[in-house]
């Protein structure tokens, strides 16, 4: 009698199942409607926090496993995720995230619909979800589910497995010869599709150096490579009305298309993708008036430098992120004030010690104070100088002894890269900020013994190295470092 039930009740869950199927939201529906949600979590938004990046990173691939087994099989496991998004109030020029931007997110997702997936997805971190309310509610999607529940002692008598019960199991690791097979083509046809573009770009920059006497011309945003064309187009525009003043601002100067607009703690003139040529316009204007800001940064420096004992202040070059001058000035100048005051302690503290082999970093206002992987100190304005002395003398033979590993791990890592270059011949291979130079030395090492095993060429593509998969608009190849390979559990 019982086996009977159970037959029964297995034929009613496949009609049910079956029904349930039926196309609800396509996939170009579900992107659409998820995009907000992509641009609160990227990774990309947390450079400078590599351990909730890593948590979105991570939350971000077992979402899209959950998604491809409902698009697929109608059905998926339960899981858990959490994310670190962007607050919808910070949402500015900058694409960088600050500590008071940014909240934690956990999101249980146990619907087996695409449609109530997202709705809970969006829900959970505060999104809109108008544009999932506007698309038409199939009558599939109407129909109530009712599951049945058996009693936990039907599964002990029949030793069938409850699916009810939550097991967790290792996420099988995606191989990175499987992901090359599935992705080379696609790599390729967006290669092709932006090559005349990147060509336009090349000479569109020939132009405007040899127009402006211009130190370089960058593109430092996360937008594809159209973007850039279509700045470069509306620069030289703004250019042929305005050519004395545009000379003047910019000539032996670095130009930068990113996501700000401003002069930068390093002297680079940016301007913003998103703004308009009035915009740029008013800043190449007024750039002479940063001269003097940038004349006083050195002088700063070097106070805040015999403060400390002669230790070493670095500009650190950030992507996607910039300091703007007129920003540092008021760091250095609050992080100064408040070394001042503070003298007895650093005099107690380091003695007559000289710590110009060390580097310090003025990091923002309120990063937190840490100890890079390369040995420099992240330090933050908006911190007690006391604490800052305290942080620089608990972690000052560290930092020692990896800064003295790291000319070498350096040198490593630039011969590793010319390997992997010239036996993959790649046409270009970077990586991310957060790729140590130890852990970028092991990923080429990796490809140029293993390349054959790929069985897919590699030749003339662009590729880097990064903690994911994914094929950028321009044709780049993003692989972790730690990549799985064929041989490996």
């Amino acid at each position: 009698m019982l086996a009977t039930l159970f037959r029964k009740s297995c034929r009613l869950r496949q009609r049910v199942a079956c029904a349930g199927i039926m196309r609800y939201l396509t996939t170009q529906e579900v992107s659409a409607a998820l995009r907000p949600f992509y641009f609160s979590v990227h990774p990309d938004l947390f450079g400078q926090f590599p351990n909730e990046r890593a948590v979105n990173e991570d939350s971000l691939k077992q979402l899209s496993e959950y998604v491809m087994s409902l698009q697929v099989s109608g059905k998926a496991r339960p899981i858990q995720l959490t994310f670190f998004v962007r607050q919808q109030d910070s949402v500015t020029e900058s694409f960088s995230v600050w500590p008071g931007m940014m909240k934690e997110v956990r999101v249980e997702l146990r619907e087996q619909s695409l449609r109530a997936m997202v709705v809970t997805l969006l829900q959970s971190c505060g999104l809109s979800l108008d544009y999932v309310r506007s698309i038409p509610v199939s009558p599939a999607e109407t129909r109530p589910f009712r599951p049945i529940h058996w009693h936990p002692s039907y599964y002990q008598a029949t030793g069938r497995a409850d699916p009810n019960r939550r097991v967790h199991r290792p996420r099988p690791q995606l191989m990175l010869r499987t992901w090359l097979q599935l992705n080379m083509a696609q790599s390729r046809q967006k290669r092709e599709g932006v090559r005349g573009v990147e060509e336009d770009i090349g000479r569109l920059c020939e132009l405007l150096h040899k127009a402006l006497g211009l130190k370089e011309i960058r593109w430092d945003s996360v937008w594809g490579v159209a973007h850039f064309r279509g700045c470069l187009k509306s620069f030289l525009r703004l250019y042929a009305q305005h050519p004395k003043l545009v000379s003047s601002a910019l000539k032996g100067r670095s130009l930068l298309f990113s996501s700000a607009t401003g002069v930068t703690r390093l002297g680079e003139i940016v301007l913003s993708s998103e703004d308009v040529p009035t915009s740029w316009m008013r800043l190449l204007a007024s750039v002479g008036s940063y001269d003097s800001v940038l004349e006083r940064l050195p002088y700063m420096e070097k106070k805040l430098s015999e403060l400390l004992n002669n230790i070493c202040i670095v500009r650190q070059k950030k992507t996607y992120s910039h300091v703007m001058a007129e920003d540092y000035e008021l760091l250095l100048n609050k992080l100064l004030n408040s070394l001042r005051r503070c003298q007895d302690h650093v005099s107690r503290t380091f003695g007559h010690t000289d710590l110009s082999e060390l580097q310090m970093v003025v990091d923002g206002e309120n990063a937190p104070m840490t100890l890079t992987t390369t040995g420099m100190f992240l330090i933050p304005a908006s911190l007690p100088g006391t604490l800052v002395v305290d942080f620089i003398q608990a972690n000052r033979q560290k930092a020692l002894a990896v800064s003295a590993q790291m000319d070498s791990c350096l040198k490593e890592e630039a011969e590793s890269i010319e390997r992997c270059v010239a036996t993959l011949e790649l046409l270009e291979l970077s990586k991310d900020e957060t790729v140590t130079p130890q852990q970028m030395a092991l990923c080429c090492d990796r490809l140029t013994r293993e390349y054959w095993r790929f069985c897919v060429s590699l030749n003339q593509s662009r590729l880097h190295v990064s903690h994911y998969y994914t094929v950028k608009q321009d044709g780049q190849i993003c692989i972790p470092w730690d990549w799985v390979g064929e041989e490996e559990p």
